[in-house]
């Protein structure tokens, strides 16, 4: 949940200038948002609400948690900056819900939409009341002011600097903060209280290779849960809490105020100052006792019930399976070698055959028709034009393999389910909460229920008659109520099955409708129960270690099946279903009475603050320019860049350094972003600025600059003479980025064309010229077509991506005008795919009338020291093959230092000058080595490379790097 910018280097003001001063780095980018969309403000102490128009409500509840949770907040994080304002985004155009707190510009964003996922939502009294503590502890956490210090000498120039500065931070320590933050604003609520949650840390800790402190902090590439760091980071943050006598959070705040004083040293160092162990104790520590407390409670938990693996392997999840016969089940699947979607099972074997490659809402909640013919299931469709905007639509897909037919448009639907003789059923998002849909046939959605704080989480009829299954989400609370025919506008849900003091988190009706079968929390952990209609007994039928989801009857009512979770895993596993064998819960732990569900808007969760009346009453419209003063102010370095002139690469004496101010901002919904600089250099002053905006849909920008940079031309140009260039022009770019595929193949578009007018003369001495103009285009183009790309796969495992740029003068006053071009495409193969191993086939083909217009250090076979190619047409050919060997998946604390994943790699590549149909010049080379991909400093990618190439043309060796 937490967005953070990562700096190019730290840890002070100047590195931060070298890095937003080099070309095409923007620190402020700008956002493209739907041009349908309004904005509006309410400035309050502390949170100013910037609220999509619509989203009044949801924003009234956020402000309120807000204010509620900041006192406890504030304790937990430390000292912060008295004369804060926090903007606080509030979106509802994406139905991938989430939250974030970023610091470049500094605000938190979050969407209106819950997050359907039960370890977050299920014990939560509403979604904003739980993500607005969540992103208060990381704004609070971006806003630390400690003293005296570095973070204290740059935030008066550049707070945005010294918030990113603060949140560069081990993952699992931003988020554990958090977690353990949510997950004591009182009774159940957040994830250290729910069983889906806390199962992951429990699986791994009693697992072979318990995880390290450095892995419970550290956000995982490649091994599953890839929520580690918040699982093992809300671990280890309780434990370190409420170790002692007495709970104290105070190793945290004196941790990150450290940092902030000299952000130059890992975290390990400021964990050990604050709680007096180095981190190999402290992780010795909390894997014992916490692995001890494991140990005794499944002992006490015991004996557990048996069940047979019907699939199942390490990194492989299986979720909400259906039987399809008395032999055969569906499933959705995913995992590490794994592409997600619909498959065949074996029930016996385990044998599984892909039905459809597809992508699913996160909940994973779809359903079988009731002609089992078919499968009825949400995923998210990508506008387009718009990347963070993603609706919830139905699709159709049949078992046969056809391909499936989309039956919402606009939909914002989940969880949908067909009944017998009537209608398609969904939820449908309605703010923070839902509602119960059913869709028409011209694919609009039609809501059964009205607007009120519930949120409905799935809709079951029964197979047999009118009886409807409703799983409800009211205030902490999830149910199941039960809908009968005819149903009114709204239908009558009553009480029907409650784990009282648990959760009901998924619901499927067994053959001939008589047992309504359902997972549920009933203590600390997660088992599957089934409730019987005739009878109105509810009867646990697992006992597991860890989790049990998602139950399904055979047709022949003799065999359940269901998920079980191990570590790593979820596996399908079956057993025999004996309801004779198992006792009824009694009244004191399920319960089925009381009244019937009310659709009365409540304010359950923020009863303070302002109505959603008074809010929109109190609120402006947004205005970006309101918001456009400078958020950084810096020193800046001119150094001595190279030129061009006439298409050559000019390298000359230094002009010395230049020094001058720079200034960097954006609004927070980013849509306008500059920067500008001017600085002293060479005896004069120069400068240079930037203006874009995403108010559109073709994202323009607007650079002017006048510079003067290295080198010059003497005689034909072929040799190069030492004096000053001095660069003036403007540039118009524009970009456009095209979704054209959004499910687990990935097809996209993006193009940019930069126009650029520009005059550049020789200066200095005896060799001042007159300015010589030209107007040159830039086109760029990326294609990517059906790019695939399993958890565990270094490089995707199938897929083109084609890349074309070119350059050219549309009008100079002197000579000949640059006119180059370079294309190139890969292809990657799936030959080797189940064993992780990326097979790439590429060729590049560059043009160009005059030499040295393009850096070529990419087109060049490895093994040669090329600097320039001269005018011509080149092809290049190559291939790479990369096997994953090792995924370290660990680090060290002290150092930041965090190992990923160490491949090998080989290659072939071959380029030669084309003159007709015949080669010239042919340079070739062949090699490999070893690739090591890791983070340095938490945020820093890494990918290091090293490597021998031997260079056929020449007969000699060289080593490589990168």
């Amino acid at each position: 949940m937490l967005g953070v910018f990562c700096l190019l280097s730290l840890p002070g003001m100047a590195a931060w200038a070298q890095g937003i001063d080099r070309v095409g780095t923007d620190p402020y980018e700008v956002v493209y948002r739907p041009d349908s969309v309004a904005y509006r403000v309410h400035e309050g102490r502390r949170f100013d609400l910037i609220f999509q128009s619509g989203t009044a409500d949801m924003a009234r509840r956020t402000a309120a948690a807000l204010r509620r949770s900041w006192p406890g907040t504030e304790a937990l994080v430390g000292p912060v900056a008295g004369d804060v304002q926090m903007p606080v985004v509030i979106n509802n155009v994406t139905d991938r819900s989430n939250g974030i707190v970023d610091p470049v510009p500094f605000r938190q964003e979050i969407e209106a939409p819950s997050i359907k996922s039960d370890p977050l939502t299920a014990h939560a009294p509403s979604w904003p009341a739980l993500v607005g503590p969540h992103e208060g502890v990381h704004a609070a956490h971006a806003e630390v002011q400690p003293g005296v210090g570095v973070g204290a000498l740059i935030r008066p120039f550049a707070p945005d600097v010294v918030r990113s500065l603060n949140l560069n931070a081990p993952a699992g320590l931003v988020e554990g903060a958090a977690v353990y933050r949510e997950s004591r604003l009182g009774g159940d609520t957040g994830r250290l209280h729910a069983p889906l949650f806390t199962m992951k840390m429990k699986a791994a800790l009693l697992s072979d290779d318990p995880w390290s402190l450095t892995q419970m902090l550290e956000a995982p590439t490649y091994t599953q849960p890839f929520n580690r760091h918040y699982i093992g980071g809300g671990h280890a943050f309780e434990y370190l809490a409420e170790r002692g006598d007495s709970v104290s959070t105070s190793f945290f705040s004196t941790a990150v105020g450290s940092h902030n004083r000299v952000p130059v040293l890992g975290h390990g160092i400021w964990l050990e100052r604050a709680t007096g162990q180095r981190p190999g104790e402290l992780r010795t520590e909390i894997q014992s006792t916490l692995r001890a407390a494991y140990e005794e409670e499944m002992e006490r938990r015991g004996p557990f019930t048996a069940s047979t693996v019907v699939a199942g392997a390490v990194g492989r999840n299986h979720r909400r399976p259906y039987w399809l016969s008395d032999s055969t089940l569906v499933a959705y699947v995913n995992g590490y070698e794994t592409r997600p979607g619909f498959y065949h099972i074996d029930a016996r074997s385990g044998d599984r055959t892909p039905i459809r490659i597809q992508s699913i809402t996160e909940d994973y909640t779809y359903s079988l028709g009731p002609d089992t013919t078919a499968l009825y299931a949400s995923r998210y469709v990508q506008r387009p034009t718009v990347p963070r905007q993603q609706t919830a639509e139905v699709e159709r897909i049949p078992l046969d393999g056809n391909a499936p037919s989309r039956l919402t448009e606009g939909g914002r639907a989940f969880a949908p389910a067909q009944s017998e003789d009537g209608p398609l059923h969904v939820a449908t998002n309605d703010g923070p909460f839902t509602r119960w849909s059913v869709v028409a046939e011209d694919g609009s959605t039609q809501s059964r229920t009205p607007s009120a704080p519930l949120r409905i989480r799935q809709v079951a009829p029964s197979p047999t008659d009118d009886r409807i299954a409703v799983l409800v989400h009211k205030a902490g609370d999830q149910r199941v109520y039960r809908a009968e025919e005819p149903l009114g506008a709204p239908p009558t849900l009553r009480p029907w099955v409650d784990l009282k003091e648990g959760v009901i988190y998924d619901v499927s009706w067994g053959p001939e409708g008589r047992y309504l079968l359902f997972s549920g929390e009933r203590g600390t952990t997660a088992n599957v129960y089934a409730h019987d209609t005739a009878t109105g007994e509810t009867l646990q039928l697992t006992n597991v270690r860890f989790g049990a989801l998602e139950p399904t009857l055979s047709p022949d009512r003799t065999t359940l099946a269901f998920v079980r979770y191990r570590h790593e895993r979820h596996d399908l596993v079956r057993s025999p279903f004996r309801p004779e064998d198992a006792s009824p819960l009694p009244d004191s732990v399920v319960g089925a009475g009381g009244a019937p569900l009310s659709f009365k808007t409540e304010r359950t969760d923020s009863a303070e603050g302002p109505s959603v009346a008074e809010l929109q009453k109190q609120s402006t419209t947004y205005a970006a320019w309101h918001h456009l003063a400078p958020r950084m102010v810096y020193p800046t370095l001119q150094g001595t860049d190279g030129a061009t002139w006439d298409g050559e690469d000019l390298r000359g004496e230094p002009l010395g350094t230049g020094v001058g101010v720079g200034v960097a901002g954006s609004d927070p919904l980013q849509q306008w972003g500059y920067k500008a600089r001017t600085w002293w250099q060479d005896g004069r002053l120069w400068g240079e600025a930037k203006l874009q905006t995403g108010k559109f849909l073709l994202r323009p920008s607007i650079s002017v600059y006048n510079r003067a940079v290295v080198g010059g031309p003497q005689g034909n140009g072929d040799l190069f003479s030492r004096t000053s260039v001095e660069e003036r022009g403007i540039n118009l770019g524009l970009q456009f980025p095209l979704a054209l595929q959004s499910n687990v193949y990935q097809s996209a578009v993006r193009f940019r064309l930069d126009t650029e007018a520009r005059q550049t003369r020789l200066r200095g001495g005896a060799q001042s010229s007159s300015y010589t103009s030209r107007i040159t285009l830039t086109p760029t183009l990326s294609v990517a077509y059906r790019l695939q790309q399993n958890r565990r796969d270094v490089v995707p495992n199938t897929g083109l991506v084609f890349q074309a740029r070119g350059t050219f003068d549309a009008w100079t006053d002197r000579g000949a005008g640059t006119v180059a071009g370079v294309v190139g495409a890969d292809v990657y193969l799936p030959f080797l795919r189940h064993s992780h191993t990326g097979i790439r086939l590429g060729t590049r083909l560059l043009s160009q009338r005059q030499g040295a217009v393009f850096n070529v250090g990419t087109f060049v076979p490895r093994g040669y020291d090329v600097g320039a190619l001269p005018a011509g047409t080149f092809l290049q050919f190559e291939t790479e093959v990369t096997q994953p060997l090792w995924y370290i998946d660990d680090g060290l604390s002290l150092v930041p230092v965090y190992a990923e994943a160490l491949s090998v790699y080989g290659f072939g590549e071959s380029m030669g000058r084309v003159r007709g149909e015949a080669w010239h010049e042919v340079f070739t080379s062949v090699g490999g080595g070893l690739q090591l991909e890791a983070r340095f400093f938490y945020n820093f990618a890494l990918d290091l490379r090293i490597g021998v190439a031997y260079q056929t043309s020449l007969g000699e060796g060289a080593i490589i790097g990168r």
